[in-house]
């Protein structure tokens, strides 16, 4: 669906927060333009630059920004830090996941100054557990916006992973229902996998506890499937999608009485990441896990960008 020609008008965004650039990557999918990027980590700015060259880039802290020097759009996009928000947020580190919950406001500063006419947030479902998250809300609803949360599991959209996140979509023009409709059939994982790629291990060498996990769950998915250095995890068959992808290097492909790690292309597509998107080569294998991770996964993006443009 091309929205800017239904639209009879050219539809350009900003990208706050962009990371590795899965929500820019899917505004473009969905034929919106992004026409500014800005992060705090220079190696996701480099990433997001290496698949889109025409964008902007800005590399500061976006709490600092002044919103007035933007670019005229319609469409701001931004996925704030969740790490203050998740499961795995860590009790000892509160003031740094107090820090790190703040920059929810830049979005409000940046709608405040700007008014786009929409607007898409996108976190971790716990975002909504926030002490300040009615503030938060309510802080936009004072600006004009007409809010729907859209709790948005990857693999109902085309995505190779169960991955469940939050989109928050505001609108100012008009006040139709945001509708997304749902895929009946998750996709498999298997066809992710590059069974020629990487060094295989024997299972024999691996530590005592992965390799009790790895045995454990031969004996339930056969011998070829999916496992995540996490204990007791029981595996994943292929025909499933693998679960959520996390910052770090943890998941394994299983060949019968051999293991690997998840090679790059096999953690993007798992993201839902087209093959033609890249990471320099500059850029470590911790780091890009870590921006693989970190990101929004380009199909459900697209399709929530283009069931906010059509409300």
């Amino acid at each position: 669906m091309d929205i800017g020609k239904r639209l009879k008008k050219p539809i350009d965004a900003v990208d706050l927060f962009a990371g590795a650039g899965g929500l820019s990557e899917g505004a473009e999918q969905a034929d919106v333009r992004v026409a500014w990027a800005g992060n705090h980590w220079q190696t996701a700015v480099d990433a997001h630059r290496a698949n889109h060259p025409d964008v902007v880039h800005v590399c500061q802290d976006l709490r600092q920004a002044d919103w007035s020097k933007l670019p005229r759009y319609q469409l701001l996009l931004a996925s704030p830090a969740c790490q203050g928000h998740s499961q795995a947020a860590q009790p000892g580190q509160r003031a740094y996941h107090d820090a790190l919950r703040a920059t929810a406001w830049s979005v409000v500063d940046c709608a405040d100054v700007t008014e786009p006419e929409t607007l898409i947030v996108e976190n971790v479902p716990q975002f909504k557990r926030w002490r300040l998250f009615p503030q938060w809300r309510s802080s936009l609803e004072a600006l004009g916006y007409n809010l729907t949360e859209l709790e948005v599991r990857a693999s109902q959209h085309g995505v190779p992973q169960r991955r469940d996140r939050l989109f928050i979509v505001g609108t100012r023009l008009h006040r139709r229902r945001v509708e997304l409709a749902t895929d009946a059939v998750e996709p498999a994982f298997a066809p992710c996998v590059e069974w020629n790629a990487g060094r295989f291990r024997p299972i024999s060498g691996a530590q005592p506890m992965a390799r009790a996990r790895m045995l454990a769950a031969k004996r339930t998915h056969g011998r070829r499937f999916l496992s995540q250095h996490v204990t007791g995890h029981p595996g994943v068959p292929l025909h499933e999608p693998v679960r959520t992808i996390t910052t770090k290097d943890q998941w394994v492909v299983v060949d019968g009485d051999t293991y690997r790690p998840f090679t790059l292309r096999e953690y993007a597509r798992g993201m839902g990441f087209d093959d033609s998107y890249h990471w320099p080569d500059t850029i470590s294998r911790v780091d890009t896990i870590k921006g693989i991770g970190n990101a929004v996964c380009p199909p459900a993006a697209k399709r929530v960008i283009q069931a906010a443009l059509a409300a």
